[in-house]
């Protein structure tokens, strides 16, 4: 289930197929305040109904439906489901670029090795 809005998205992982595709360079890049463009529109604590929905689609698919809250229209201050976002500043930041050597047949370590590399620089921004 989703997390409330205030709170800052974890560093997830980052998934192997992204990094044999990879050119010449990885240039990491970083978000702040996405997670606050969208409040949810309903509470989702522990046995509530929307919470048990959101659980029952987890297991069943494998994803939570998000309930959220666009942009108002009209003075209003938000509309359920819509999906144009709240107007909320979005701090970006740019880490410098890692430069990946071409490797026709990339092992899982050297992917491992690259991956280690942009978890560091992610971490340093």
């Amino acid at each position: 289930p989703p997390s409330p809005p205030p709170s800052p998205p974890p560093l997830r992982p980052i998934p192997l197929p992204f990094f044999p595709s990879s050119l010449q360079h990885l240039v990491p890049i970083y978000s702040f305040g996405e997670n606050d463009l969208y409040p949810q529109a309903f509470r989702n604590e522990s046995g509530t109904f929307v919470r048990r929905v959101q659980e029952f689609w987890l297991k069943r698919i494998g994803y939570a439906t998000p309930y959220f809250c666009g942009s108002g229209a009209f003075c209003m201050p938000a509309i359920p489901g819509n999906p144009i976002p709240r107007r909320h500043p979005i701090i970006t930041v740019i880490g410098d670029p890692i430069e990946c050597p071409k490797i026709e047949h990339p092992t899982e370590a050297d992917i491992e090795k690259l991956k280690v590399q942009v978890c560091i620089t992610m971490r340093c921004m």
